[in-house]
């Protein structure tokens, strides 16, 4: 069962009698609707800002932490007002991981089972919360023993990412992570080849996950390490909070793809982590100890700018950091508990809290203070064609005019010169490759200063040369494997399409350079590969051929049945299959018509036996089926009665064949005659493997040694110069 330590899953714990003074900038107080009929609190356990205008919320028992409830609530109109419900039918089924929202109509919520506190599910709406459908693809959180439904997230509205505790069998588990990039009408399972090995025990925590930008996603773990993707979960990284591994990661924000912030407990303490690298590596803050002001339930970096921002239900604080969370600064609230935040920008933003009786708690408060006011971008990475290159950088700084500037670059003195240090907007030159932190300092009228930064990597390009291998033939609905081989510097990323996306599926690969694509339909289709780099973008197409590759069945069957149908003996066919193998693997099933008056069985892999008790005209049909497709042949072979002297019918009654079944010897009592009896023994497949020719004056027992024979099915004919008999004989 998962645990949140310190989770935001939490009883109010500030006391109703104190009196509530909210943030002088989150002043504007909302109600989220919350049923409160049977519940006199409710909190709010998750708040995502989706846009201005559009935020999703989920609710539970502020009175009662523990008890499972799958309320939702949601506004399109900035919080002026707010319409709820429940997503599930009842509370015993699914317990609520996560939710997020994707716009004003489609949301989604992962889920894990309650009985069995494993396994998981997802649902979204695309109706506003009207209706919710499961959308859990097979083979998701099947694992009876390991798997459990962590978070669903959308990077984009197309590109989504699910993840699960470690499956599979030890010592290689691995994260259950699946993608889609169709809006969630099919997911993928990312390889395991794709995924750091877990730790022994490892596992990942319900809603502890943080994106940014339409690839980045970061999630934590109970062994102090952070997974991050950069590629929008194809592909995976680990990182550890300085191999402190009996840390739990409780909370991780990050407010762009490189500065982020941590929140560990090692059992006794919690500590807060920074990063400027993406999570590539971590420092611990303040030496281990909480900075003032820090808000332990939940933490939000603010787009735009290397802010954070935190909160906290115990001790009701509401702080913001300019210095990646070194200190924290409080936005001045009292006795307001706090549980979830969430900033879409510089300056539209929302705190969740509780909602309800005994005093008129609002639940939701909305950011009315000013606009952070450092913030500027830079592009992460530059092409320097010459001796130099130069960079002008948006400057979005905002605050009580007038404002100052400071601007500065580390490390020095590598190459990187302002036109000028102090101007709202220079140029930027830099005459060296290199990576470097680009500073702005910006002071408000009051004289409260504001720092951000931002990384630029100066490279030496080369454009990209896209390629990629396929084969020039495929057969329909065989996957195979798109090669990438593109080229340039830096390594460009890419895309592929087809001219057909509707009869095409196109998945990831065992690494990050494979696609696996699959045409449903045959016919010529159109291949593009377009890569991508600072340097410009390129694109390579490609033709395949696809053909219907469907097995075209064929097999051998007499027209007449061997022998005929007496008192005595049946009438047998034998059926060879002869199909092509033009695309295995191929299933095959035999079948005939009428089934009354024969009998249908195996002698081989190819071979069926056809044993008739009546005589007639039977169908035998072959279908063959494969990837491609399925075919079926169809054959008649016609039953007869024995007439005349050539089937006498004397003989069979004369004829003594014993034991049958047999072992190691087969008596046979023949008719006395002066004629020669010519005897043999054929199995299934025609082939004889006994014969012998005699002459009995007198009634005789001829043995057939039978030792040196395999088990089956044999047929007996005994042939005098007028009369032949045969008999279907069993050997053991």
């Amino acid at each position: 069962m998962k645990k949140q330590l310190l989770s935001i899953f939490a009883a109010l714990t500030i006391s109703s009698a104190l009196a509530q003074t909210p943030s002088p900038s989150w002043t504007i107080a909302q109600n989220p609707s919350f049923t409160t009929a049977t519940v006199p609190v409710a909190g709010t356990r998750f708040l995502d800002a989706v846009d201005a205008n559009v935020v999703w919320l989920g609710g539970y028992n502020g009175n009662a932490a523990n008890a499972n409830y799958n309320w939702f609530s949601r506004t399109i109109n900035g919080g002026t007002s707010y319409n709820s419900g429940n997503i599930f039918a009842d509370t015993n089924t699914f317990i609520l991981s996560n939710m997020e929202g994707v716009n004003a109509n489609t949301a989604w919520v992962c889920s894990f089972k309650k009985p069995s506190q494993s396994g998981g599910a997802i649902h979204s709406t695309i109706d506003g919360g009207t209706s919710w459908q499961n959308m859990t693809p097979v083979g998701m959180f099947t694992n009876t023993a390991a798997s459990f439904g962590n978070f669903v997230s959308f990077l984009t509205p197309q590109n989504g990412i699910v993840n699960g505790d470690p499956i599979g069998t030890s010592p290689n588990p691995e994260f259950e992570l699946w993608t889609t990039a169709n809006g969630g009408t099919s997911w993928t399972q990312v390889p395991g080849a794709n995924i750091p090995n877990p730790l022994a025990a490892e596992y990942a925590i319900v809603n502890l996950y943080c994106k940014d930008g339409a690839s980045n996603l970061w999630f934590g773990t109970n062994k102090g390490r952070v997974y991050r993707t950069t590629d929008a979960g194809l592909n995976w990284n680990a990182s550890s909070l300085s191999g402190a591994i009996t840390n739990t990661v409780l909370d991780l924000a990050f407010s762009g793809p490189l500065n982020g912030l941590v929140l560990s407990f090692n059992g006794t303490t919690s500590s807060l982590w920074n990063t400027i690298d993406g999570g590539a590596t971590w420092n611990l803050i303040n030496g281990g100890v909480l900075p003032n002001n820090f808000g332990a339930n939940e933490m939000s970096g603010i787009p735009g700018t290397t802010y954070f921002a935190s909160v906290d239900n115990a001790n009701g604080n509401l702080s913001y950091s300019l210095d990646n969370g070194a200190t924290w600064i409080s936005w001045n609230s009292m006795n307001i508990s706090y549980l979830t935040i969430d900033f879409v920008n510089a300056f539209t933003a929302w705190v969740g809290g509780f909602q309800g009786a005994p005093v008129s708690f609002p639940g939701i408060f909305k950011y009315n203070g000013i606009t952070f006011n450092s913030i500027f971008n830079v592009p992460l990475n530059v092409c320097k064609p010459g001796a130099t290159v130069t960079v002008t950088p948006s400057n979005n700084s905002n605050g009580s005019a007038p404002l100052t500037f400071s601007w500065s670059a580390q490390p020095t003195p590598l190459g990187a010169i302002f036109s000028s240090n102090t101007a709202s907007v220079p140029v930027i030159t830099f005459s060296a490759n290199g990576t470097y932190t680009i500073s702005l300092l910006v002071t408000n009228s009051q004289g409260q200063p504001a720092t951000s930064t931002q990384i630029i990597n100066v490279l030496s390009c080369g454009s990209p040369t896209p390629g990629f291998n396929i084969p020039s033939t495929v057969c329909n609905n065989s996957a195979f494997t798109l090669t990438n081989t593109s080229s340039g510097a830096p390594i460009p990323t890419y895309t592929v399409s087809t001219s057909s996306p509707s009869s095409s599926t196109i998945t990831p690969g065992a690494n990050a350079q494979l696609r696996i694509i699959r045409f449903a339909t045959p016919g010529t289709y159109s291949i593009n590969l377009i890569a991508s780099s600072v340097a410009g973008t390129m694109s390579i197409t490609k033709t395949i051929t696809v053909i219907d590759c469907s097995p075209v069945p064929n097999f051998t069957l007499p027209a007449i049945a061997a022998n005929c149908i007496d008192i005595a003996s049946s009438a047998t066919a034998i059926a060879t299959n002869t199909t092509t193998l033009i695309n295995p693997p191929i299933t095959y099933v035999w079948s005939v018509l009428p089934t009354a008056g024969v009998q249908l069985s195996n002698c081989g892999a190819n071979c069926r036996l056809l044993d008739f008790t009546s005589s007639g005209s039977y169908t035998v049909t072959l279908v063959a089926t494969n990837a491609s497709g399925s075919n079926s042949i169809s054959k008649t072979v016609i039953a007869n009665i024995c007439v005349g002297l050539s089937e006498n019918k004397g003989m069979l009654s004369n004829l003594n064949v014993f034991p049958n079944p047999a072992h190691d010897h087969l008596n046979l009592v023949l008719p006395t005659s002066s004629d020669v009896y010519k005897i043999k023994l054929v199995n299934v497949v025609g082939a004889v493997v006994y014969e012998e020719k005699t002459v009995k004056n007198s009634k005789e027992i001829v043995t057939i040694n039978l030792t040196n024979k395999a088990k089956g099915i044999y047929f007996l004919i005994v042939e005098s110069n007028s009369d032949k008999a045969a008999k279907k004989i069993v050997v053991e």
